[in-house]
């Protein structure tokens, strides 16, 4: 839980507009993604600040979501609105973006309306760690929720061959059950892709 003032780390004030807020949190994405410091000596660094980054324009724009004032660094959980959905759902397409798996799991499992995108997202994130098993369930719900979504069902179709693949695969392939691993650089690559396509470039923007 991020115990800083969240416009401090984004560099605005509190009473910035939503556009410059945005703004803020697009340009300092933008630098401290890891894709732009792969050569920098400072880099795990800027990837800190990147997931600070994240955190704190989420923490912004859900507490003005829910019309709140003030701010409390640190407090607890809240309910999110629509809109609070689509901000953090943001941050996890930029958490996948990144190869931050695990990070956008977390942002997932603390999101308390699961929607066909939400399934989509987790079954993305979730296969890009190996979790193949919940990576199925997940792309199982969202076609489930959403049948005439085609990104949806490629998603399906993709971890349902990649799955058999390696299950047929007598030396293990990237190991037992495992498909779209990190260790699969084109599969990642691949899930990363379709899932930017089916959010829209601006959610990738910070790519």
């Amino acid at each position: 839980m991020m115990t800083k003032n969240p416009y401090e780390v984004l560099g605005v004030p509190q009473s910035a507009s939503d556009d410059e807020v945005k703004k803020a949190y697009r340009d300092l994405s933008r630098k401290y993604h890891p894709d732009a410091n792969v050569n920098n000596p400072l880099a795990d660094l800027a990837e800190e600040k990147f997931k600070e980054v994240q955190e704190a324009y989420d923490m912004i724009m859900k507490q003005r979501a829910q019309g709140g004032g003030s701010y409390s660094y640190g407090g607890g959980s809240s309910a999110g609105g629509g809109n609070s959905q689509d901000v953090e759902m943001q941050a996890v397409i930029n958490f996948i973006n990144s190869r931050h798996y695990q990070e956008a799991i977390n942002l997932l499992n603390r999101m308390p309306n699961r929607t066909s995108m939400w399934y989509y997202a987790s079954a993305v994130a979730n296969a890009s760690i190996g979790n193949n098993i919940v990576a199925m369930e997940h792309a199982q719900q969202a076609v489930n929720m959403e049948p005439g979504n085609m990104q949806y069902a490629q998603l399906l179709n993709q971890l349902t061959w990649t799955s058999r693949r390696y299950q047929g695969n007598p030396y293990g392939g990237y190991g037992m059950g495992s498909s779209c691993g990190t260790g699969n650089m084109c599969c990642d690559l691949w899930l990363a892709d379709t899932l930017c396509e089916c959010m829209g470039g601006d959610l990738c923007s910070c790519m």
